[in-house]
């Protein structure tokens, strides 16, 4: 779409081509306070966030802020790179760990509802106005279900691959989440060798070398000294039967200015979802980015970080 060229370094290698995975249960969910992993803790769910630009730089309090969603299975650092070059012209970018993820607080909850309540307290939280939400995949129903529900909690929103509707390939994502937990670590191992431990372990059923080394950044030392995943398996697993569903699907319109960003590879640009964007967001535009994939912010993230800001850009230049 945009005829630039991406540079390697701009992304984690790991990260490329990697899967995402979703989740979603009808179920009733606690309803949750929110809190940042570096406030007291006054609240049951602790979300884990960055701030940029950093503390030497000023913020742009002209230029609409932003926050960031990841997917399932990754983390707010997955997302470092985009959002420090989204960030450089002064604008406020946040990424947060969602629930279940990073360094965020483990719950037995994981579904749309639930996260979206943790989107919106952490929007609260931190005071924000006229905040945009951009979500990838799992993130990007998150911020959907938010948007549909609570329309008044952002100004505009920004979906990545991923449609309001059912997902393919769900199958395949959770026998890659039963193989994970199915791994066996022995006590004393250095991280270093559990992750080849793991990766040995997890190879027959991740035959994809990529997806398999972004999967085992999940794996991660803690105080104790013991080694075990980030991620909550048993959420995940225990929610399994909804994760490639939508619960949004007969809400009423989300009016406010909207972009959904695929790749042109993806399969989810291809998804029954997409026909469903026209009635769910009516004031969206729908873009695509040439050769990219599900992880169209990874592969080509200069056209990506381009297409986002051309849409920011447009927020900024409206009275509030």
């Amino acid at each position: 779409m945009i005829g630039l060229r991406s540079k390697v370094s701009f992304v984690d290698v790991a990260y490329r081509q990697s899967l995402l995975f979703y989740n979603l249960t009808k179920t009733q969910c606690k309803q949750w306070k929110h809190f940042s992993a570096v406030s007291s803790p006054i609240a049951d769910v602790e979300l884990s966030y960055t701030t940029y630009p950093d503390h030497e730089h000023t913020v742009d309090v002209k230029k609409t802020p932003l926050i960031f969603l990841h997917g399932l299975f990754g983390a707010k650092g997955n997302l470092h790179s985009v959002s420090k070059h989204l960030a450089s012209d002064g604008r406020k970018v946040i990424t947060y760990d969602a629930r279940n993820h990073g360094d965020s607080q483990h719950t037995p909850e994981l579904n749309y509802d639930c996260m979206a309540d943790d989107l919106e307290g952490l929007i609260k939280d931190l005071k924000l106005t006229n905040v945009a939400v951009m979500g990838h995949s799992m993130g990007g129903k998150t911020a959907m279900t938010l948007a549909l529900t609570k329309p008044e909690t952002m100004n505009a929103l920004i979906v990545v691959d991923v449609a309001p509707g059912k997902s393919p390939g769900v199958e395949e994502l959770r026998k890659y989440g039963e193989a994970m937990k199915n791994v066996k670590i022995p006590p004393g191992t250095s991280i270093v060798n559990a992750r080849k431990l793991a990766g040995v372990q997890l190879s027959p059923v991740i035959t994809n070398r990529a997806v398999l080394q972004f999967l085992l950044t999940n794996l991660r030392e803690f105080e104790n000294g013991e080694i075990k995943w980030r991620m909550n398996l048993d959420a995940f697993l225990n929610n399994y039967d909804f994760i490639h569903m939508f619960p949004q699907e007969e809400a009423q319109p989300f009016t406010k200015p909207t972009l959904f960003i695929f790749g042109s590879k993806s399969l989810h640009y291809k998804s029954e979802g997409v026909d469903r964007i026209p009635k769910l967001f009516p004031n969206a535009d729908i873009t695509s980015i040439k050769d990219a994939g599900h992880f169209v912010h990874a592969e080509k993230p200069i056209e990506f970080v381009n297409v986002v800001r051309t849409f920011l850009d447009s927020l900024d230049e409206k009275p509030s």
